[in-house]
This record gives structure tokens, C-alpha cells and sequence, in this order.
């Protein structure tokens, strides 16, 4: 059994920790980063099946790193989380898959994960 690999991108270190100890829980594989301006090389390293990025940092936004990723593989499943509405929309326009709102973290990313069947075993 083997578990799946998620890539976490937040400029907020507390966010980043608690996510990723809640997937840890879940029993996923989780590599994390507050450095947005080195997330795509470290996704194009690690090859993750999921990448969860906030969408507001200050280096590089999630716009940019969705179509740096989108670049590189269309097949990576991607959830950007915001605490602004209007740019969840945006967001998903522009390659997402998914669109959270960051006030329901970390539940509403597992749920989201649940409910497309990404399971942690392949």
C-alpha cells in the first residue's frame, strides 16, 4: 500500500502545518513549501498526484504557479484555496481543478480529495 503524493505551496507556515499533519493523518504522502518562487521546480522534482496551493503569496501568486504547472503536467490535480471569493473563480479558470475557501481548512481540502477519489492507496 502506497500512499499518494500531495505538494503543499502556502506563504503562511501555521496553515502549511496544520494541513499538512491533517493529510499526514489521512495517510498521505506530503512535501511542503512557503517558498512559492521555488514550487515548480519542487513539483517538477517530486512529481506529486495533488498540489494544494493558496492562491494570495507574495513572491509568486497561484495564477502563475497554476500555468507554470499546467505547463509542465495537465494531469496533476490541483486545489487552490483563497480567502477571497472572487479569485476562487478566477482561479478555476485558470486550470485548477478545485476552488476552496481557506476558512474550512483542513477538512474541506480531505473532503474535496474523498469526493474526487483520490485515495490514499494507487
Amino acid at each position: 500500500m502506497s500512499g499518494k503524493s500531495i505538494l503543499i505551496i502556502d506563504d503562511d507556515e501555521i496553515s502549511l502545518l496544520i494541513l499538512q499533519n491533517a493529510l499526514e493523518i489521512e495517510g498521505y504522502k506530503v512535501t511542503i513549501t512557503t517558498d512559492s518562487l521555488a514550487a515548480t521546480e519542487l513539483f517538477t522534482q517530486t512529481r506529486p498526484d495533488v498540489v494544494v496551493l493558496d492562491v494570495y503569496m507574495p513572491e509568486k501568486d497561484g495564477f502563475e504557479l497554476i500555468k507554470e504547472i499546467r505547463a509542465v503536467s495537465t494531469d496533476v490535480f490541483i486545489i487552490a484555496i483563497s480567502a477571497n471569493d472572487l479569485s476562487l473563480r478566477a482561479i478555476k479558470a485558470l486550470g485548477a481543478n478545485v476552488a476552496l475557501p481557506k476558512d474550512n481548512m483542513p477538512d474541506a481540502v480531505i473532503d474535496c480529495l474523498h469526493e474526487a477519489e483520490i485515495s490514499v492507496v494507487n
